[in-house]
């Protein structure tokens, strides 16, 4: 046998007993082997996860990576610019879209009132028609709010008490008194050892926690439906975890995601399925989500709506009525209703909706939408042809909201 073999085979004395009747050796055969069946035990642990992880993700469609990057740093330099506090009274978003004409890629700047200056001290100057090279367009769209709330009543949507919990129906915080939001849909935690498989609702911090708490306690418990619907309100599960907001902050301390997690409690029957929309099958992750894609979700209160991707990277100061304060979200997307069959993306009680593509991957969570521009507003100002937008959703990018959270959408 060649001698290197030997050296690699050899048997080792581990203990001998004093009279020397007794000995205890190892034998590096068994090392080897241990060490070999340890190497493939743990390649095929990773290959599985990667296998699945990709199998989970929409393919790519998108090419132009390097030029996104571009005219993202330059909406980033934009937004430090106009959105800081008290630098404006009417810019609250700074987003990127495409040209209707050529399909480029330009910068969208979103103002409130186009009656008032454009920044403090502006007087009549306006904004140029391009940035770096890149066009800037200019949209009349009233201040986003958060969209939970009892809102009125609406025929689409599921308030009632469902035996069955799916996605899309009623449901909230108990402590949010007057207050309904939207369970998006079911989840489970990642982890790096086995769990049994409990099954999570997910939502949104401001429907699922009480923002004005700094933590959790007992009294955190998952109404279906929601405590501001009328009733049939009982317990389903108990919060876990969840994003805290951080309000009246600054561009320093942005807000990426206003995502919570609620464990369901075993003996609740469920199904994984969204009305109208099926079951979840994937998502899509932040960089792929394709400018003018059409995207469907399912809510409390307007129930089943299109539209489509109008904003990607959109950065926009977000007002929740509750409390009076405002939210800076960094990164997000702006979602417009697909016209005349949709006036409206979303409405009041629609927060914690889960946004999905036309073959039922996850895009984003509504967190929040934009009411109607005032009859009577100004459709034109110096410099641009300003154009409306109104009644739609902004939502949190899903693949932000899986690897903040630390968690996967459901599969059967």
């Amino acid at each position: 046998m060649n001698s290197k073999m030997i050296v690699l085979l050899e048997r080792h004395l581990i203990w001998s007993s004093p009279d020397g009747t007794t000995h205890y050796y190892y034998y590096d055969e068994i090392t080897w082997v241990v060490a070999i069946v340890a190497v493939v035990w743990l390649t095929w642990i990773l290959v599985s996860r990667y296998r699945r992880a990709q199998a989970l993700r929409r393919r790519p469609r998108r090419a132009d990576y390097r030029q996104l990057k571009r005219v993202i740093k330059a909406k980033d330099e934009l937004s430090a610019r106009f959105l800081q506090p008290g630098v404006s009274r009417t810019i609250h978003a700074v987003g990127i879209g495409r040209l209707t004409a050529s399909n480029d890629y330009c910068i969208q700047i979103f103002i409130s009132d186009p009656n008032e200056e454009l920044w403090v001290g502006a007087g009549a100057a306006t904004l140029p028609n391009s940035y770096l090279g890149i066009p800037l367009t200019v949209y009349i769209m009233p201040v986003a709010g958060f969209m939970s709330d009892a809102g009125l009543p609406y025929p689409n949507g599921i308030r009632e008490h469902q035996e069955v919990i799916v996605g899309g129906i009623s449901g909230a915080n108990s402590n949010l008194t007057g207050e309904s939001g939207t369970i998006g849909y079911f989840c489970t935690r990642k982890s790096k050892l086995p769990r049994p498989n409990q099954l999570y609702l997910l939502s949104n911090t401001h429907v699922l926690a009480d923002v004005g708490k700094p933590g959790i306690d007992d009294s955190d418990l998952i109404m279906q439906p929601s405590p501001g619907e009328r009733t049939g309100n009982r317990p389903i599960g108990a919060l876990v975890n969840f994003s805290p907001i951080v309000f009246d902050g600054n561009l320093e301390t942005p807000n990426r995601i206003d995502a919570a997690i609620a464990k369901l409690w075993g003996t609740q029957q469920h199904k994984l399925v969204i009305p109208l929309i099926g079951t979840v099958d994937g998502f899509v992750e932040k960089k792929d989500i394709q400018l003018g894609e059409a995207v469907c979700k399912f809510g409390r209160t307007t129930g089943y709506t299109e539209g489509c991707i109008f904003s990607i990277y959109l950065d926009i100061w977000i007002r929740y009525d509750r409390t009076g304060q405002s939210a800076f979200f960094k990164d997000q997307l702006l979602i417009e209703p697909s016209q005349p069959a949709f006036p409206k993306f979303v409405r009041p009680g629609d927060s914690g909706s889960l946004v999905s593509d036309q073959h039922q991957h996850a895009i984003g969570l509504i967190f929040g939408g934009t009411s109607e521009v005032p009859a009577g507003t100004a459709a034109n100002s110096p410099g641009h042809n300003l154009q409306t937008i109104q009644g739609c959703g902004v939502a949190n990018p899903i693949s932000e909201v899986l690897e903040k959270l630390k968690i996967e959408l459901a599969r059967e």
